[in-house]
């Protein structure tokens, strides 16, 4: 079997710009009406997640109340996590059938299909889905299993670095060879894939399209690199130069760190790989067992209006797969210009995750 390689066309990827003004007019669910008036009983709403900051919350949380007419009070709670620690969470709550968590959204194909064949997700109906995203997530070869499971956004690993760190002015990336070069000896930081479902995924989309990890992972090894997982931890590690180079981060983190400070903007670099970006998926659903499972139902479909997407792109700088959407000013800067790069994805994304064993073995084999 060839590789997947999927070449998407510029709008089958694209980004939003925050709504700052009226509300956009947009088509509704047959059952939403009940469904707001159901979760104004339930007051709250609880999101586990590994991506949205807490400034993209704060906004979040009162546009998605005032979008759906839920009142001041109702409360919103975005519990932030790693994937893996999002996945365990998730699966715990399943197991034991007690649930915190309505709303769960994670790039983790296997978990998502595995779970709802055990029936673990509310049956949603949604006016934008098939309209908007249905389309794009098939030609873009990503997984969703709706009416159970969506796919409204993805993100994408790429180098990040610091030309303020001592020896990192000339630096430029655009291979993986460049993170392995003599150059940056002493100044890497290694991505802990035990850790994280779409650092595995990635490892597992290069391999299938032609790439020689273990080779890699030696090379990376020989600079002398520091293991770490979380992408704002590493970034942090690259501002105070304790580190130069981060082969795998998101360039939304350094969006949201030049934001804080923007002088930041004048040494922190982003680049790519030619090899391939693997693009990360990341899937949403509704906990069968939710203790607010009308008010999750109604964010889940927020999160695929044009006034959600809106909202978390401007936040994080990501990618979303709502069709006919164009870069905002405000992030295009971070974000590649995808009709431009050459976009992986998986043969399988549900059975790479009986892959993660073996392909986690290799990396702790050199770094643990």
């Amino acid at each position: 079997m060839k590789p997947r390689v999927h070449y998407f066309v510029a709008a089958a990827l694209a980004v939003a710009v925050f709504a700052s003004g009226a509300l956009v007019s947009e088509a509704m669910m047959k059952n939403q009406k009940d469904l707001v008036r159901a979760a104004k009983k339930e007051g709250a709403v609880t999101i586990i997640n590994p991506l949205f900051s807490d400034r993209t919350a704060k906004r979040m949380g009162p546009a998605f109340a005032k979008h759906y007419g839920l009142g001041s009070g109702f409360k919103f709670r975005n519990l932030r996590k790693g994937t893996g620690a999002t996945v365990s969470q998730v699966r715990q709550e399943m197991r034991a059938k007690k649930f915190t968590v309505d709303v769960h959204v994670v790039s983790a194909p296997g978990f998502f299909a595995a779970a709802q064949k055990r029936g673990a997700y509310h049956k949603l109906d949604s006016a934008e889905w098939n309209k908007h995203f249905a389309a794009v997530i098939k030609n873009a070869g990503q997984y969703a299993n709706y009416p159970y499971v969506v796919t409204p956004l993805a993100y994408t690993f790429q180098p990040v670095w610091n030309t303020a760190c001592p020896g990192m002015k000339d630096i430029n990336v655009t291979s993986y060879a460049d993170t392995i070069a003599k150059n940056v000896m002493g100044k890497t930081i290694a991505g802990d894939i035990t850790k994280s479902f779409t650092y595995t995924n990635t490892v597992i989309s290069l391999i299938e399209n032609g790439m020689d990890m273990n080779k890699y992972w030696d090379a990376l090894k020989a600079t002398k690199p520091v293991v770490m997982f979380r992408t704002e931890p590493k970034m942090q590690a690259l501002i105070n130069c304790e580190r130069g180079l981060d082969p795998w981060n998101i360039t939304g983190r350094v969006y949201q760190n030049v934001l804080k400070k923007p002088d930041l903007a004048k040494v922190l670099r982003t680049g790519y790989y030619k090899e391939g970006q693997v693009m990360l998926g990341n899937q949403a659903a509704v906990l069968n067992g939710a203790p607010n499972p009308n008010a999750g139902k109604l964010l889940v479909e927020f999160l695929l209006t044009k006034e959600g997407t809106d909202v978390y792109v401007e936040g994080e700088a990501i990618y979303s797969f709502r069709a006919g959407y164009k870069p905002p000013k405000v992030v295009q800067p971070y974000l590649l210009d995808l009709s431009k790069h050459k976009l992986l994805g998986l043969k399988d994304w549900v059975a790479a995750q009986k892959k993660f064993k073996a392909t986690r073995a290799e990396f702790i084999n050199r770094f643990k």
